[in-house]
């Protein structure tokens, strides 16, 4: 299988019926809050120049989510997040003037988490989805204009939200998850069919996070 989320879920519910006798509540509800790092992998094709100036980027910023969740029993959940998965930046740089494109996505995400409880505290999960996101493009001058800025470019979409993850109660109530979660492509294209001024662009995102749960 292509995306290694699916192969993680499809061996969760071929596991499912082996780690049964595992799990201490088999329903409950939960919710939580994480921080990460997260990646937007920009598409060239809507960001470059073409050679027509010095590009540099930075596809990596700090990501945070707080989540609601209910264990329906075992081996299945469903989940409510909200993602700030970051601000990324590309910059073009010609002559001592840098124009900063500032690239901000955030958005919610609906998912079942499929389970599978290897213990009474451990288990591991997948997550497969819809992302309801919004994509934020803003211009930034330096050495023209200082501090003069476009009035941004926003596009909202869904995409698909796949992830895989483990997590550990300490005390029955509270525990840890560590994740990985892929948001898909989030923007939108540019290209000549497209009104100028109205695209963001695209990009994957993507991120790793660590998480504190708690039951109630």
């Amino acid at each position: 299988m292509k995306h290694p989320a699916l192969r993680c879920t499809v061996t969760a519910l071929l596991l499912s019926g082996v780690c049964s006798t595992y799990g201490a509540d088999s329903s409950y509800w939960y919710t939580g809050l994480g921080v990460g790092v997260s990646r937007a992998q920009f598409y060239p094709l809507d960001f470059s120049s073409g050679g027509t100036f010095n590009e540099t980027k930075n596809e990596y910023d700090a990501g945070f989510k707080g989540f609601i969740g209910h264990q329906i029993n075992r081996n299945w959940g469903a989940e409510l997040s909200y993602v700030i998965v970051g601000k990324f930046h590309y910059k073009y740089e010609s002559g001592g003037i840098t124009q900063d494109a500032t690239y901000k996505v955030a958005g919610m995400g609906v998912s079942l988490v499929p389970t599978v409880p290897f213990t009474r505290n451990f288990s591991v999960y997948g997550r497969l989805g819809g992302f309801f996101s919004q994509t934020r493009l803003t211009f930034y001058n330096e050495g023209f204009v200082v501090g003069a800025s476009s009035s941004g470019r926003q596009f909202s979409n869904v995409t698909f939200l796949s992830g895989f993850g483990a997590q550990y109660f300490f005390d029955g109530e509270s525990g840890v998850r560590i994740e990985f979660e892929n948001f898909g492509k989030v923007g939108n294209e540019c290209s000549p069919s497209i009104p100028p001024g109205t695209c963001t662009g695209r990009a994957n995102a993507k991120m790793a996070s660590a998480n504190l749960i708690f039951k109630f």
